[in-house]
């Protein structure tokens, strides 16, 4: 971020600590008002040390540093989608942009509303922007978990642990059985993965249906509503349902989804499972399992 685009004496001046001072300041000054010159020197004492506060503090590198990371992290939301947008396919995008330009005309149609009508609102604009932003989330889980399942074919994975227990009756050596009941274990870990991410892609694209509607909702009642706080409870209840696609996020993302293999390229998929499954496997056989 450019320095060029910070005003550091701004930030110094809407500093919470800075402006609680003068308004102390201010209201004792109000308050000792019949005590002859004491407030006018408490007064003329603040905008003294006010005036040497706003032409130190800007200039110090932490206080600048820490003004620096702040917009940085306000930033980041913004800077985030972008970046996870630049990778969607052609499809999702699309879809993306449709959302966010029913977004606009929701924005536009509120504008049209009276004034004192503007801070139910705003609150619900900034609900539309969290749902947003998780939309965005969903899409690129989507995409990933979508592209996992087509990675493999789950009756092919059946059918092949299948014809490795059929083999395994048949053998007679201790060693070929114990590589067959290795594979067996590593196929059947592959197979509830499988399982698991096809149930993990439902979740996801169920929730990127319900925020679908309830942005479009919304936007068919902006265009209607004569008095939004007639409105405003059942939209915020609304809201407040939808926004639960951020845990599924948290849940998606603490799971850890490497444990999919999403990340991986597919050639690095089988020594992912027999790598961690080996251990496992030597435990079962070893108890005669």
């Amino acid at each position: 971020m450019s320095e060029e685009n910070i005003n550091y004496t701004k930030e110094a001046f809407f500093h919470p600590l800075n402006l609680g001072i003068l308004f102390g300041a201010t209201l004792t000054s109000f308050f000792l008002n019949d005590a002859g010159m004491i407030p006018n020197v408490i007064l003329t004492m603040t905008f003294g040390l006010e005036l040497m506060f706003l032409g130190t503090v800007p200039r110090l590198p932490n206080f600048r540093k820490m003004i620096k990371l702040r917009k940085l992290k306000e930033r980041e939301p913004v800077l985030e989608s972008k970046n996870i947008f630049n990778t969607l396919i052609e499809s999702d995008k699309k879809r993306f942009l449709i959302l966010k330009h029913l977004t606009i005309k929701i924005r536009e149609n509120f504008e049209k509303q009276s004034y004192s009508s503007q801070g139910l609102l705003q609150n619900i604009e900034q609900k539309i922007d969290g749902l947003m932003n998780n939309y965005i989330n969903l899409l690129d889980l989507n995409n990933r978990f979508r592209l996992f399942i087509q990675t493999a074919s789950k009756s092919a994975l059946k059918q092949e642990i299948d014809e490795e227990n059929a083999e395994l009756e048949q053998i007679e050596s201790e060693r070929l059985k114990e590589r067959k009941r290795r594979r067996i274990l590593i196929l059947n870990k592959r197979l509830e993965r499988f399982e698991s991410a096809e149930e993990r892609y439902q979740i996801c694209t169920t929730e990127l249906e319900t925020i679908e509607d309830a942005i479009r909702y919304i936007f068919e009642q902006s265009m209607t509503m004569n008095n939004p706080e007639e409105i405003g409870f059942q939209l915020d209840n609304l809201l407040m349902e939808v926004e639960e696609t951020s845990s599924i996020i948290e849940a998606m993302d603490g799971t850890g989804l490497d444990d999919f293999g999403i990340f991986k390229q597919k050639d690095d998929l089988d020594t992912s499972f027999e790598n961690e499954e080996a251990p496992e496997a030597s435990q079962r056989l070893k108890s005669g399992s």
